[in-house]
Formats: structure tokens, C-alpha cells, sequence
């Protein structure tokens, strides 16, 4: 009986320690990461978005919008890369980034115009612009994707910029009595009205960059996973069936 209760006894103190020594550990750490946040923003000028605890000791993961990066503990080392788990072919990385862009993705609506699935079962946004081929190639197989389930919702990325004709023509697009036909219509290369009204296109521009689009068409899933460029109907439906099982 006494030796059941001087083992008790050891084991409590062992758990006190060991929870002792992580509460310890925890404020160093948040310590550490104060102290690297201003040290970044006397260097840099702006302000992380966010600084965590990496996967390697005494590695911060450092995140400016959906751009991540890492710093030592004092501030004075800098890796760019990716940090993988080799046991389970892990890109931690591209987890980082893929969370912070959901966060932004789901902050607002960005009036997208909306292509709906009869029986939807994933939705995807995607970034378009009115002169780009490959969008012009997805496009074509929207029948197929909305019929597997898939509602594609549009936003607009008008790759040369807000002063371009690509520009003009995805207001025009937005703008007219028929979005959705309007869209099929300038991405078919046929002649659509000219319009102007208040719209969301440079927002939706200004949310593309944000979240690290580069070019057309950005697809971006409801996890926050960015795929550049096209990808035929089968292989977005299986991989997008795949993500929703993780």
C-alpha cells in the first residue's frame, strides 16, 4: 500500500514538472516571438502577419499575407524555402500558406459571378481573365464540371492590369443585363456591349494578388489550396473529391 502511494506520489511530480517545464517553454516562446516581430519591423518596416512556433527548434515560421518565410529565434538567420516532412511528404510550407488564404477567401463576399452545380458538392473559385486562353479552355468544360458537382464561382483577373481592355471587358462583363452569358460570350471571343456601373473588378484584382496569384486561371479550392492554370474536368473532380476525404 505505502510503496502504491510513494509511486502515486512520484508520478504526480513527474506530470507537475513536466507541465512546470511546458508552461516554461510556452512563455519563452512567446517571449521570443515578440521580441522577433519587433526586431522584423525595424528591419523590413512592416509587420508580420503572423510568427509561430516551426516544426525545427528555436525556427520561427514568419507569414507576410500568404508569403512564408523563417527566421531564427534572435532574428539574425533567414531560410526561403520550403520546410517538408519527409515522413509524410508533408509541404508545411504550402499548409501555411493554404490557411492564410482561406482566412482571406473567407472574409468577404466578393460578388462572384456564379456558374451553380444542380447537386453541388465542392465549390471553387476561380481567378479569370477575359483574354486568357486557358480560361477560355475551362470554360468550355463548365457544362461537365457544374455536372459533377462542382459550382465555379468567378472572380476576375485581368492580367495587365486595371487601365488594360481586359479590364474594361470584365466590367463590361459584370456590368451587362446577362453576366453569365456575357462571360461565355467574351470568352468565345464574340462582341459583348460595352458597359459601365459600380462593380467589384478591381477589388477582386486586388484579392488575387493578396492571396499570390500570379496568373490565369488561379483556382482556388474551399481549403484555401491554390492551383495555377487549367486542369481538365476529371482530374479537378477527383482531386477535389480527394482533398474533401482528408
Amino acid at each position: 500500500m505505502k510503496n502504491t502511494i510513494i509511486m502515486g506520489l512520484t508520478f504526480s511530480f513527474i506530470m507537475l514538472s513536466a507541465v512546470s517545464q511546458a508552461a516554461v517553454e510556452t512563455v519563452e516562446a512567446k517571449a521570443q516571438m515578440t521580441e522577433l516581430k519587433a526586431k522584423l519591423k525595424g528591419k523590413f518596416r512592416s509587420e508580420p502577419t503572423s510568427i509561430k512556433e516551426s516544426r525545427l527548434p528555436n525556427i520561427y515560421e514568419v507569414m507576410y499575407g500568404t508569403e512564408v518565410v523563417y527566421f531564427s529565434a534572435d532574428g539574425k538567420y533567414f531560410l526561403a524555402g520550403d520546410m517538408i516532412e519527409l515522413e509524410t511528404r508533408t509541404n508545411l510550407s504550402d499548409f501555411a500558406k493554404q490557411s492564410v488564404r482561406k482566412d482571406i477567401m473567407d472574409k468577404e463576399d466578393f460578388k462572384p459571378v456564379v456558374f451553380k452545380a444542380k447537386h453541388e458538392k465542392h465549390k471553387l473559385t476561380v481567378f479569370t481573365d477575359i483574354d486568357c486562353g486557358y480560361c477560355a479552355k475551362l470554360h468550355r468544360e463548365m457544362p461537365e464540371i457544374n455536372a459533377k458537382g462542382i459550382t465555379v464561382e468567378y472572380l476576375m483577373f485581368p492580367r495587365a492590369g486595371l487601365q488594360s481592355k481586359s479590364y474594361e471587358k470584365a466590367v463590361s462583363m459584370w456590368c451587362a443585363d446577362d453576366p453569365l452569358q456575357a462571360m461565355t460570350d467574351a470568352k468565345e471571343r464574340r462582341e459583348i456591349a460595352t458597359k459601365s456601373c459600380e462593380n467589384p473588378v478591381s477589388s477582386q484584382y486586388n484579392l488575387g494578388q493578396e492571396v499570390g496569384v500570379t496568373g490565369t486561371p488561379a483556382l482556388v479550392t474551399e481549403s484555401g489550396k491554390l492551383i495555377p492554370g487549367y486542369m481538365p474536368a476529371d482530374r479537378l473532380a477527383a482531386m477535389l473529391d480527394a482533398e474533401a476525404k482528408q
